[in-house]
């Protein structure tokens, strides 16, 4: 009987777009051959990778969202693929899903909707969320219209972070301040349902006035929303299976 190859999955378990990944890896396990799986339960950038240097395997497929991740991953000498935009161990082979894909099909659908104002809130921690953005942004251009963009006040210079409360206040008072009917696109769905909540707080009509989409359709996160979240559907299982087959 041949050995398994053990694999490290270093992928997070906390969200819907991670879960996906771990699908699509599953897919491939299922229609070809199979792998003894190592996988701890984590969160995005908040992980445990001291096992790393005592893993015994054959090769890792990894969300390298910081420098402490890439640098375990690579200490191993093992052969890994990066799922991650971040793009910190540029040495690594990476798989990503489309970000332009994601901004075309949530611009496409609030420009169907005939909105003539857009605006875009991201997350600026995160590669991938300025990339939705800037393609967003590009693709509203495009069809002759500005985007307005959330920055999020204090920036480095705040003595401490801002609470989910304070950030929430701070989007409603810039949700107030732009014209409507207005077309938000948030880089995921936890922030499109912050947008959603701070239209509830500024009484502003969801979708009259603010018509929301959010990214990765997590479909517990979107129905929790009142109303619910529309979402643009990332194809992870294939992100996933993609990655397992390189």
């Amino acid at each position: 009987m041949p050995t398994l190859k053990r694999v490290a999955l270093v992928i997070e378990t906390s969200n819907e777009y991670a879960r996906g990944l771990l699908h699509g890896v599953r897919q491939y396990i299922r229609r070809h051959e199979s792998w003894s799986i190592f996988l701890g339960e984590h969160s995005r950038g908040h992980t445990d990778v001291s096992w790393l240097k005592t893993f015994e395997g054959d090769g890792i497929i990894a969300r390298i969202e910081n420098a402490r991740i890439a640098e375990a991953v690579l200490a191993t000498g093992l052969p890994a693929v990066d799922l991650s935009a971040a793009r910190i161990a540029t040495q690594l082979p990476m798989v990503e899903t489309d970000d332009d894909a994601f901004a075309k099909l949530a611009a496409d659908h609030l420009l169907e909707r005939g909105l003539t104002h857009f605006a875009f809130v991201g997350d600026s921690r995160f590669a991938w969320s300025r990339n939705r953005e800037k393609r967003f942004v590009k693709r509203v251009d495009r069809a002759g219209h500005e985007c307005a963009t959330f920055a999020a006040p204090g920036g480095r210079q705040r003595k401490r972070p801002r609470t989910t409360q304070e950030e929430i206040e701070s989007l409603a008072r810039w949700l107030e301040s732009l014209p409507r009917p207005i077309g938000v696109m948030a880089a995921y769905d936890i922030r499109g349902r912050q947008v959603l909540e701070a239209c509830r707080m500024s009484n502003l009509h969801v979708p009259d006035d603010v018509a929301v989409i959010g990214v990765d359709n997590d479909e517990l996160l979107c129905d929790l929303a009142d109303p619910p979240l529309t979402s643009v559907a990332p194809d992870t299982d294939r992100t996933g299976y993609v990655a397992a087959e390189l």
